[in-house]
C-alpha cells in the first residue's frame, strides 16, 4: 500500500530562520509499520538530511513524540496504516509549545527546566536520623500514575495554557510533583504546595483535559493537578486566586445551592481588584456574557444541599480520627 506522508521541515540554526514547510514522500507502507519507521525509511533512502529524535523504539524512552495529524503522539506506537486510514492523510510535524531545532526536533531545555523547578526528589529528615516509614500499599497507588511519567513532553505538547503562556509549569512537571508531594515520606509538603500556588502555577491549568488524552502512558496528569489542588486546601495554602475561586464556589453551592458567579467575582479577587475589572465587565456584557447577581438565589429544598456538606464535614472527621489511632 502506498501513502503520502507529509513532513514539516525547518532549519533554523542552519538558516538563521526558516518557515517551516510541508515536504511530502511516498512510502510503501507494510502492515505493522509505525510512523518511525516511515521516518526511518525516509532518511535511509530517499533524504538524509531529515532531522528527527528516536532511540528505545518501544514506548518507553519517549524520545519520538512529534505531532502527528495535529495531536501530539509517539512515533513508535503509531501504525502508519491505521492512523491513514482514520484520517486520510499523513502530516508529521514537531511537538507543539517547544522551539524548533531542526525538522521534527524541539528543544526540551524549557522542558527540564520545569521538572527541576518542583525539585523531582524527597526531602525526608527520617533518612538522617534513620527513622523507616510505613509506605502501604494504598499511599503507593496514589502517586502509582504520576510514576508512569517517560518524559515524552506530549502532556505540554497539547496544554492550552501552555500554548498562551511559556511561564506556565506545564502538566509533566505538575504531575511529577504530586508523585513527590503525595508521598507519605515527604516532609516539606506544606513548602512545596505553596511554591506551586504561585503565579504560573497549578492553578493557572484551565482544565482542557488534553493532557490527559494524549499522554501515552495513562499518567492523568489532570487528576495530579486536581489532587495537588486538594492537598493545597487541606494543607491551608489557600492565600492564592485559584484556592480562593474553589472555596467561593464551594460556599456559594452551600448557601444557595447553585454558583451566584457575581458574588464569587468578590470573593475570588477581593474588593479593589474586582473595581478594576468593571471595562473587563463592560466587554463581557457587550457579548452577553457578564454574570447577574442572583435575584432569588436559593433554589427549592437547599435542606438536601445542606446535608450533603454535613455528611463529607461528618466522614472527614471520621476519617482524621481514623488516622490520628
Amino acid at each position: 500500500m502506498k501513502i503520502k506522508i507529509k513532513i514539516s521541515r525547518c532549519d533554523p540554526m542552519g538558516k538563521g530562520w526558516c518557515e517551516p514547510f510541508l515536504q511530502a514522500y511516498d512510502i510503501e507502507a507494510k502492515e505493522g509499520m509505525t510512523i518511525l519507521d516511515a521516518l526511518h525509511l525516509v532518511k535511509d533512502v530517499q533524504d538524509g538530511t531529515l532531522a528527527f529524535r528516536r532511540s528505545c523504539r518501544s514506548a518507553i524512552c519517549g524520545s519520538c513524540a512529534v505531532n502527528i495529524n495535529g495531536f501530539p503522539k509517539l512515533a513508535c506506537k503509531t501504525h502508519l496504516i491505521a492512523e491513514y486510514k482514520k484520517r486520510k492523510e499523513i502530516i508529521i510535524e514537531p511537538l507543539s509549545n517547544h522551539r524548533v531545532i531542526k525538522d521534527l526536533v524541539v528543544d526540551f531545555n524549557t522542558f527540564w527546566e520545569k521538572i527541576n523547578k518542583v525539585e523531582p526528589w524527597l526531602n525526608r529528615k527520617t533518612a538522617i536520623s534513620g527513622q523507616r516509614s510505613a509506605v502501604s500499599k494504598q499511599t503507593v497507588l496514589k502517586i502509582n500514575n504520576s510514576s508512569k511519567c517517560i518524559m515524552c513532553g506530549c502532556c505540554n505538547g497539547a496544554c492550552n495554557t501552555l500554548e498562551i503562556d511559556k511561564r506556565f509549569i506545564a502538566p509533566a512537571a505538575l504531575a511529577k510533583a504530586w508523585r513527590f508531594v503525595g508521598d507519605v515520606r515527604e516532609v516539606d509538603k506544606k513548602k512545596r504546595l505553596e511554591k506551586l500556588s504561585e503565579a504560573h502555577g497549578m492553578w493557572d491549568c484551565v482544565r482542557c483535559v488534553n493532557c490527559t488524552q494524549y499522554c501515552p502512558k495513562d499518567v492523568a496528569p489532570l487528576q495530579a493537578i486536581e489532587r495537588l489542588r486538594a492537598e493545597a486546601i487541606n494543607q491551608g495554602v489557600i492565600d492564592n486566586h485559584g484556592a480562593k475561586h474553589v472555596e467561593s464556589m464551594v460556599d456559594s453551592v452551600k448557601r444557595v445551592g447553585r454558583l451566584d458567579e457575581a458574588a464569587m467575582t468578590f470573593k475570588t479577587l477581593g474588593f479593589l481588584r474586582s473595581i478594576g475589572m468593571i471595562p473587563f465587565g463592560f466587554r463581557m456584557e457587550m457579548h452577553g456574557k457578564m454574570p447577574m447577581p442572583l435575584i432569588f438565589p436559593q433554589i427549592e429544598k437547599i435542606e438536601e444541599v445542606k446535608k450533603i456538606y454535613e455528611e463529607v464535614k461528618k466522614r472527614k472527621k471520621q476519617a482524621e480520627v481514623k488516622v490520628e489511632k
